[in-house]
């Protein structure tokens, strides 16, 4: 199988990456001014990505044992977390093939400016939580330089779009004609 089918597949399957030094013909590293070598491009939208997926798993899982949630609320989030879990695991994967270090998950995350005090409450945080996943993948669709990742990045993002509507349906908001016109805020 190619490389770029295996990481296709692994985003949407969840299956495991095999180690390539030139997995996708990634750059490493992109040469800085005055003789600088760090991860950029690619590598670093990557590791960007990642961090997305780390809250949103980490969000789940505190909505999962607040008690708030009614068991469908439950049963969704879980397919929710799993998703999250499957990019974490193939964003990853890729990361180190590049020669990269995945960004770790922090041990807490401060969602303070949220009052979770019920469900609506908590699917209104995971819905702020998709949207802004959603925008950054859509950002990264103009800024990777290699066609595997752009498809990788657009699927995400058509995953967290998916997500977002189903919140935005179990919150009662209308819906929207055009992605452009959602806002994880009204």
């Amino acid at each position: 199988m190619s490389d770029r089918r295996l990481f296709l597949s692994a985003l949407m399957g969840g299956a495991t990456l095999a180690a390539s030094g030139s997995i996708l013909g990634c750059r490493k590293t992109d040469a800085v001014p005055g003789g600088d070598s760090r991860p950029t491009g690619d590598l670093s939208i990557l590791n960007g990505a990642l961090v997305l997926e780390h809250t949103a798993i980490y969000a789940y899982g505190l909505a999962g044992g607040s008690g708030l949630l009614s068991k469908g609320a439950l049963a969704v989030g879980g397919i929710f977390k799993g998703s999250h879990e499957s990019h974490r695991e193939a964003l990853g994967a890729v990361i180190k093939s590049l020669g990269g270090s995945p960004a770790d998950p922090k041990k807490d995350y401060d969602f303070s400016a949220f009052e979770l005090k019920s469900e609506a409450d908590v699917l209104r945080l995971a819905l702020f939580l998709e949207m802004k996943a959603a925008r950054a993948y859509q950002a990264a669709v103009s800024q990777f330089k290699t066609k595997a990742l752009l498809e990788a990045s657009a699927r995400i993002m058509g995953d967290e779009v998916s997500h977002a509507t189903i919140l935005r349906a179990a919150l009662g908001k209308t819906p929207a004609g055009f992605y452009s016109q959602i806002d994880e805020l009204d």
